[in-house]
């Protein structure tokens, strides 16, 4: 498996995929339910490393973590990827 990085869909949902296509693609499958649609996606891009570092990580048992830190706990578990990865919504 290549590197697998955090990739913001729109400002409230991030995915954790090896590409940006693989990313949009497994969120209009499974979170979003339809063909792509213009709306669903607002500037998709790749985290950057410096914001991976800043930005947190509300686990559900109320640990907090960048989001490099959770990224990386993902990965070393062997979770399968594309995967949702986070969310302002939830």
């Amino acid at each position: 498996m290549s590197h697998v990085k955090v990739f913001a869909m729109n400002p409230c949902d991030w995915m954790a995929a090896e590409s940006l296509e693989e990313a949009k693609a497994a969120y209009l499958k499974d979170y979003v339910g339809g063909p792509e649609d213009d709306e669903t996606f607002d500037d998709p891009h790749e985290v950057a490393e410096e914001a991976m570092r800043r930005m947190i990580f509300h686990d559900e048992d109320g640990t907090d973590r960048t989001f490099r830190a959770e990224l990386d706990r993902l990965v070393a578990d062997g979770a399968q990827f594309p995967r949702f990865f986070a969310s302002t919504e939830y």
